[in-house]
């Protein structure tokens, strides 16, 4: 990758004359090279204004993880993005440049950082690629959480032929049907002398399991946590120690399997039912998540790996995978079940190891059990990380960016985000065979 700052206005004059050489049967492109573009939100600076070849205008949005996305209107071979920041000589900007053929599936080009030296254009370029969809996902700035994108362009070339593409994964194996101790259906076998755990009866003593906030039982026997933020952690017998831990090293993690210790969760179904009583915002989600350990900014994140099954409120449902925290991409919403609000739901997250095209890849399911009688599962989600989804595993160590996260962790989470009175009971997390 290399970074250089092109004259913004030799660039667009450039740009003007090939539309002039290509007459009025060609549609006429933004000087950006995007015919559209959309953002995670706004504060009032609206995405428009990144294609409107005026760096005093801008994007922009608060908060890690925003981003903007262009369409090119069609699919052309990229190799090159510039960005003119805001303020970009005044600070430097985090960020991750992904391009897509169709919106729904995502594979990183860049993730870096800005110079912090020009407002200016500023190139990141790459391998040539095809895209129609290209998107900057900016992960906070060196003054602040804002994102704020001036101008930015794509720049293109002839389309490159797509590659062959891979063999449909085989068939998953029929769900093998038995009963946990809540007696819950259980859709795959727990695998013999593997990690298990349920809710104990005495939640609060339970040294495996952190809510990390309170929660005080009901009178039917589940519990309620009331907290708009929530982790609650379950470990493996081995516990959690970040000092046993002695890589983040993705190819190193994938070659031996585990990150703390052999025993850690990997190859998992985890189940939870639950009853949202109240949410401030109905577009959030319930999220079961493993394959790493603390998400926080420690060792660059990348202790922070995970495959995150999500049931928002409103019943739509998604995968998503966190190659460290916080680089994400996400599947496509499904609608899963209707509205979750005053009912109880049961929800399971399946991730287990498979073999495609003779290389390891992640099979990620997720169920719902919408009458909660805990019997009738049905699958809303199946998909396949077979390493050409997303990822900038380079981040930490990795020698390929969407590489699947095929190693354990030492944690499980069941989490969720706006909903300030949930009920919650039948959890559990089983090691299962892959």
């Amino acid at each position: 990758m290399s970074q250089s700052h092109p004259s913004p206005w030799k660039r667009h004059l450039t740009t003007a004359s090939a539309f002039l050489l290509l007459g009025a049967s060609a549609p006429a492109l933004a000087a950006s090279g995007f015919t559209a573009v959309t953002a995670s939100g706004n504060d009032g600076n609206l995405p428009s204004a990144t294609i409107d070849g005026n760096l005093s205008t801008r994007w922009s949005s608060d908060g890690v993880g925003q981003w903007l996305r262009g369409d090119l209107g069609s699919v052309q071979s990229l190799s090159a993005v510039d960005i003119a920041w805001h303020r970009g000589n005044e600070r430097t900007n985090t960020f991750v440049l992904a391009t897509s053929t169709d919106g729904a599936t995502w594979s990183t080009a860049v993730s870096t950082k800005s110079s912090g030296t020009t407002a200016n254009f500023e190139r990141y370029s790459f391998a040539p690629r095809n895209a129609r969809y290209v998107r900057v996902t900016v992960n906070g700035n060196s003054v602040n959480t804002w994102a704020s994108i001036a101008e930015w362009a794509a720049i293109t070339g002839t389309t490159t032929p797509p590659p062959t593409p891979p063999p449909t994964p085989p068939p998953a194996p029929a769900p093998t049907v038995g009963q946990d101790r809540f007696g819950v259906t259980m859709l795959y076998p727990s695998k013999s002398g593997g990690e298990a755990w349920t809710l104990s009866d005495n939640a609060l003593a339970d040294a495996r399991f952190d809510p990390q906030d309170t929660i005080t039982r009901n009178s039917d026997g589940s519990w309620k946590m009331k907290d708009k933020q929530v982790r609650m952690s379950v470990f493996t017998s081995t516990g959690y120690d970040d000092r046993k831990i002695p890589t983040y090293d993705r190819d190193v993690l994938a070659s031996r399997g585990y990150m703390q210790a052999p025993n850690d969760w990997k190859n998992i179904e985890m189940t939870g039912f639950v009853k949202v009583n109240a949410v401030s915002d109905a577009k959030d989600n319930f999220a079961w998540y493993a394959r790493g350990g603390k998400h926080n900014d420690k060792y660059s994140g990348c202790e922070g790996s995970s495959y995150k099954a999500g049931l928002h409120y409103d019943g739509r449902a998604r995968w998503e995978k966190e190659t460290w925290h916080v680089s994400y991409e996400q599947t496509p919403y499904v609608t899963a079940t209707s509205a979750l609000k005053g009912r109880w739901v049961g929800f399971k997250a399946v991730m287990r190891n498979v073999t495609v095209s003779g290389q390891t890849a992640v099979k990620l399911e997720l169920y719902v059990n919408e009458n909660a009688d805990k019997v009738t599962w049905k699958k809303a989600y199946d998909y396949t990380d077979a390493g050409r989804w997303g990822g900038d595993a380079q981040h930490c160590g990795g020698a390929v960016p969407a590489a699947p996260i095929t190693w354990g962790g030492p944690i499980a989470v069941f989490r969720w985000d706006n909903a300030t009175d949930v009920d919650f009971k039948w959890l559990s997390v089983r090691e299962i065979q892959p």
